[in-house]
């Protein structure tokens, strides 16, 4: 163990209580790495390691020249650990539809309870980019914010991260679905049930057409429902948008514009995509 070290673990533990439990509030500057150091009697380069762990985090962000600031929570900074850990694993689309079920049906029950105008405008506004949407690619971007605005809609801050720890897998399910016109053709029309549900107060209705929406591809996938969806995923893409995509990078942007203000949300409809 080097002089370093068990100072070092004091300063990572102390910024991380301080970070996580708002001590120090988002958008706030850190102090200078020379004040860092002399307050915890470490060297220079022991304190940038620690701001260099914090930042793969997510939890601070480095701008040269100016300093260390604290960063906002996304719904983006949720996602990633589970998700790790969740391909790691392997999942199928059917076990990704089973957690869907359990979780999404309850969401939709919330959100009939629990939404508001503004959820119901952002609803819409999703219904409409999927239906404009001019290929697999943009359906799903758009399919996935619904779903996400659903989770919201209920209100429960915990059941909305455990679905956002499964968007990326969703959205590669989605991919092969949405391929699929047989599952577009029976599972699409659901979207709409769906809305009008919980625009409507009804729970149990709400519940049904969630349950029969994430159903419709257990009767059609066929041998792909036990298949690795990272295998599934990646085949898609390739065949629709050719080798060196990102899926990440995809799924980070509709996080993001759903995490800014509402006109964000005109991002994900076709004829205002990023390129």
């Amino acid at each position: 163990m080097t002089i370093d070290a068990v100072p070092r673990d004091m300063l990572s533990t102390y910024l991380e209580d301080a970070l996580l439990t708002g001590k120090i509030s988002p958008g706030s500057r850190l102090p200078s790495e020379r004040l860092l150091a002399q307050r915890f009697g470490l060297s220079r380069p022991s304190v940038r390691e620690v701001i260099k762990e914090l930042q793969e985090r997510g939890l601070v962000r480095v701008i040269p020249g100016r300093g260390t600031f604290v960063r906002e929570p996304s719904s983006v900074d949720s996602i990633r650990p589970l998700e790790a850990y969740y391909r790691r694993r392997n999942a199928t689309p059917r076990e990704v539809t089973d957690a869907r079920i359990m979780l999404e049906t309850h969401a939709a029950v919330l959100a009939a309870r629990n939404a508001t105008e503004d959820d119901l405008t952002a609803l819409r506004k999703m219904l409409s980019a999927f239906e404009k949407a001019g290929n697999v690619v943009e359906k799903a971007r758009a399919d996935i914010a619904f779903h996400i605005l659903i989770a919201r809609a209920a209100r429960n801050s915990v059941l909305e991260v455990m679905f956002l720890s499964i968007a990326g897998l969703t959205f590669e399910y989605m991919l092969r679905s949405l391929a699929d016109p047989t599952i577009v053709r029976e599972g699409a029309p659901y979207h709409d049930d769906i809305l009008a549900a919980i625009a409507d107060r009804d729970t149990e209705r709400a519940r049904r057409a969630m349950e029969g929406h994430l159903s419709v591809a257990h009767y059609h996938y066929g041998e792909d429902l036990d298949q690795g969806l990272d295998t599934l995923a990646r085949r898609e893409l390739t065949r629709l948008m050719g080798p060196g995509v990102s899926l990440d990078g995809i799924i980070e942007s509709v996080l993001t514009a759903l995490d800014g203000p509402g006109d964000d949300l005109l991002r994900l409809e076709p004829n205002s995509r990023q390129r």
